[in-house]
């Protein structure tokens, strides 16, 4: 597996993985979303999106967007055909690489209660992250809660 920072030319791919992963995330066909695509378009843009490539099959495992403004992760997926082989984990500790450790690094994920999401929310916790509070939000329409490290 080859991991780098994406570029706008792989915008293609980045959909490819949010359609593979949008019925977990609750977003179907999330690779059509408008918002979505004017997330990923922006953060090829301010390079803070990091990729994942299976070089032998020629194909995208994964992707993961972060902020260094709000020094948070912001979105990370992986193919359900790669996942549980560490690619995530691998893509979640390079971005958290270029965050400020010194400072808090937040997440939105899945609340508790969402099965679906809990190797997500395992991965995050592997990390570090805790939930402070438990308290849920919603994100258009979608309930989530914060996770963070603190410094």
């Amino acid at each position: 597996m080859e991991y780098r920072f994406a570029v706008p030319n792989d915008l293609s791919k980045w959909l490819e993985v949010a359609d593979d992963v949008g019925e977990v995330m609750r977003v179907p066909n999330m690779g059509n979303d408008e918002n979505f695509l004017e997330y990923a378009k922006r953060k090829l843009v301010q390079n803070d999106a990091i990729m994942a490539c299976d070089v032998v099959n020629n194909d995208c495992a994964g992707f993961i967007g972060f902020s260094r403004h709000n020094n948070s992760i912001t979105w990370l997926g992986v193919k359900h055909k790669y996942q549980n082989q560490g690619i995530g984990s691998r893509l979640l500790s390079l971005a958290l690489c270029e965050l400020d450790a010194g400072k808090l690094i937040t997440v939105n994920t899945y609340p508790r209660n969402y099965l679906p999401g809990r190797s997500a929310r395992n991965l995050y916790f592997k990390y570090g992250f805790i939930e402070k509070d438990g308290e849920s939000f919603f994100i258009d329409n979608l309930e989530m809660v914060e996770l963070s490290i603190i410094p």
